[in-house]
């Protein structure tokens, strides 16, 4: 095996296991956050009066979920541009390690309290050092030419996929045994969590040991030089074509958090499902995510153009989103998620390959500290925004604010033009 297929290799297994266990919280967190608040501290019932979420037909607990998931966000917003700088001048191996550590001590956190403060300061750690899907895209692009970058996102892509695949079914698998049960009813502990924060232990040790370093010296040189230097959003934005992509993962992953943050909401609404069937729905997002990621994304890479693949995948999750709330149970609801997950692959593949291509090897890791700055601002806003407007007036208000944000990311996306990409 190469060196670079070795460093993809591990690349790909150290972000499979740390999406395992964000797999197992997104499911969850929702309900844990909603349960929490049910027995608000006096702060907490102060906020909903002002908010106007005390009275009959509202639903506090979906608007202290969306806390949940926003100060994640906010967090991985501020910290991504900075890891992914850090990792362009001093390399991934290191930063990806003190990002996955993180990770393992906020899920503790997170396993160990039934209180929304504690709660939210794990979240909040797991932010500041969640961004290492930057650092581990940067460093498939480090042992990638350019014409392979959407095939080598894709591998991203199908961790991803795995990740929610496993991640979620496992959530529903230790939600509902008998020893997660024990420990929930005997100590007040988690146990999805505790699963969570070994998954990315284990994570961190594969970065350790096996994980070689993909940032040559002299790259590194030339990313601490003088004409390196500067904030990496203003240097984004001056390259040509580039406002628009970040614009386009804005408002693309605003809206597909919007549909995260309230998913588990909707269904428990719509069909009485609790944790265990949350976690299967979102594994079978997973299935279809891997099916795309894994074999499709080559296919469509090799005959479609990217800018091409970016829109098409925005024009199917913006018509899925707002047929959610009202498709029946149980065939026509599934086959929603054919488009939207497709289509959420399609896009964020061909986005990212697009930006890559635009940026020089010095600046990459950069360039997806940006893109996951945008992303990250996207989940602040998406899961804000959703779990308020569904909080005060319902699904079928949230799903069509979503589907109406990916409408906005296509006509974004138009205005790109081959001379932007080139």
């Amino acid at each position: 095996m190469t060196s670079s297929k070795r460093a993809r290799l591990a690349i790909f297994l150290t972000v499979f296991v740390d999406l395992l266990g964000f797999g197992i919280v997104i499911p969850i967190l929702p309900l844990y956050a909603k349960a929490i608040a049910d027995h608000p501290s006096g702060w907490m019932e102060s906020v909903n009066h002002f908010l106007g979420l005390g009275g009959t037909g509202t639903t506090p607990g979906a608007f202290w979920a969306g806390v949940g998931f926003l100060s994640f966000s906010l967090m991985q917003f501020i910290a991504s541009p900075i890891l992914g700088r850090m990792s362009d001048m001093v390399g991934r191996k290191p930063v990806l390690w003190m990002s996955l550590v993180g990770s393992t001590v906020g899920y503790l956190m997170l396993a160990l309290t039934s209180r929304f403060e504690w709660m939210l300061a794990a979240r909040i750690l797991d932010g500041i050092t969640g961004g290492n899907i930057s650092v581990a895209q940067a460093a498939m692009a480090d042992t990638s030419d350019p014409s392979e970058r959407s095939k080598v996102m894709g591998m991203i892509g199908a961790a991803f996929g795995l990740g929610f695949v496993l991640g979620p079914a496992m959530a529903g698998i230790l939600s509902g045994s008998a020893l997660g049960h024990h420990l929930l009813e005997t100590r007040g502990w988690h146990l999805p969590f505790f699963v969570a924060a070994g998954l990315s232990l284990t994570a961190s040790l594969m970065v350790l040991f096996w994980l070689p370093e993909t940032l040559t010296d002299e790259v590194r040189k030339r990313a601490r030089s003088h004409e390196s230097r500067g904030h990496a959003l203003v240097k984004a934005f001056k390259r040509r074509g580039m406002p628009q992509l970040l614009g386009v993962s804005l408002l693309a992953m605003a809206g597909f958090a919007m549909m995260e943050g309230t998913f588990a909401l909707l269904v428990q609404q719509r069909f009485g499902f609790q944790q265990r069937e949350v976690g299967y729905l979102f594994a079978g997002i997973g299935v279809l995510l891997v099916i795309y990621q894994g074999g499709l994304v080559r296919l469509v890479s090799k005959r479609i153009p990217e800018r091409a693949a970016l829109i098409a995948g925005l024009v199917m999750m913006g018509i899925a989103l707002p047929l959610m709330p009202v498709a029946a149970w149980m065939w026509p609801f599934l086959l929603i998620f054919i488009p939207l997950s497709w289509g959420s692959g399609m896009g964020n593949t061909a986005g990212t390959a697009l930006a890559s291509q635009l940026t020089p090897p010095e600046d990459q890791g950069s360039l997806f500290g940006v893109l996951n700055a945008m992303t990250g601002l996207g989940r602040i806003i998406g899961p804000a925004l959703g779990t308020f407007i569904f909080a005060r007036w319902g699904g079928q208000a949230t799903y069509t604010a979503a589907g109406i944000t990916l409408g906005l990311a296509l006509l974004l996306a138009l205005t790109l033009s081959r001379k932007d990409l080139a």
